[in-house]
């Protein structure tokens, strides 16, 4: 999706700034690949900026749903760009700014299309709804060299299974974190909260 490693996307999704802050400092240094910050949270570039600002790696943006929403996130140096589905303009804004894109993907026409348009992964989002695994399987039979990023009700105990079957990403969201935990601001009780779930992982 965003790296040449394989792992876990953590995906930051609340209705708070500050939250968002507090999770994207404390996954800064776990093993984490990308931290996602999805554009639902309020000033979702703004936390963008800061957290890169602060040093923090391989942040982009979420829930990226228009070409300006692209060209806003480029501007701030956004390392990549997902969305929940499959946009043309979306993907092709990305691609002109040479920001690394992910659309969001049900079927394997829509998968490969995102390809030829120049996506750099694709995400099946629900993943849980349309066969999990399974589905991941039948996909990747014939299409073996397809970067796919799954998203949507994964547990980190499933990263495993999701990871040795070929997917490039595993997104995790409120396994790495809890909304009681980000409103305390308390970065290092944040990060010990996230490295106890990353923990059930081996790595790939």
């Amino acid at each position: 999706m965003t790296t040449q490693a394989k792992g876990v996307i953590a995906v930051l999704r609340t209705d708070s700034t500050e939250h968002a802050l507090t999770i994207g400092r404390a996954l800064a240094d776990t093993s984490v690949i990308a931290i996602e910050v999805t554009m639902t949270v309020p000033n979702a570039a703004k936390v963008i900026a800061q957290l890169i600002d602060e040093g923090v790696k391989r942040v982009g943006a979420g829930t990226v749903r228009s070409a300006t929403q692209v060209q806003e996130l480029a501007k701030i140096g956004a390392n990549f760009v997902v969305s929940p589905h499959l946009d043309l303009e979306v993907v092709k804004a990305a691609v002109d700014l040479g920001v690394p894109t992910t659309p969001g993907c049900l079927s394997p026409s829509e998968m490969v299309k995102a390809m030829q348009l120049g996506a750099t992964s694709v995400k099946v989002f629900p993943i849980n709804s349309v066969g999990g695994l399974d589905y991941v399987n039948f996909v990747l039979e014939p299409l073996p060299d397809l970067p796919i990023v799954v998203s949507g009700g994964v547990t980190p105990e499933q990263v495993n299974s999701y990871l040795a079957a070929g997917v490039v990403g595993v997104c995790l969201g409120g396994a790495l974190w809890t909304p009681e935990i980000a409103a305390t601001g308390d970065v290092a009780r944040a990060k010990d909260y996230a490295e106890t779930a990353l923990a059930k992982i081996s790595q790939y």
